[in-house]
């Protein structure tokens, strides 16, 4: 019974962990901006939260960068 329960939590755990790295990629939807790309790399929107930024290896970023976005707005 023991054996039973460590399974249990073991996927209880795991269930946990794919939902919440589901969870930071789920919203964004990235777009390139072609017109602000320099030689250093690729300049990335996201179409859902408005965040930007800057992508050395030319592939848009992996997780949402929703809590990093500038917000100036008078």
């Amino acid at each position: 019974m023991p054996l039973l329960l460590v399974v249990a939590v073991i996927v209880l755990v795991w269930m946990i962990l794919t939902y919440k790295a589901r969870q930071r990629l789920k919203d964004c939807r990235w777009r390139e901006n072609h017109a602000k790309d320099t030689p250093e790399g690729r300049y990335f929107i996201c179409m859902n939260c408005g965040a930007e930024t800057f992508a050395a290896n030319n592939l848009p970023p992996p997780v949402c960068l929703r809590k990093a976005r500038r917000t100036s707005r008078p």
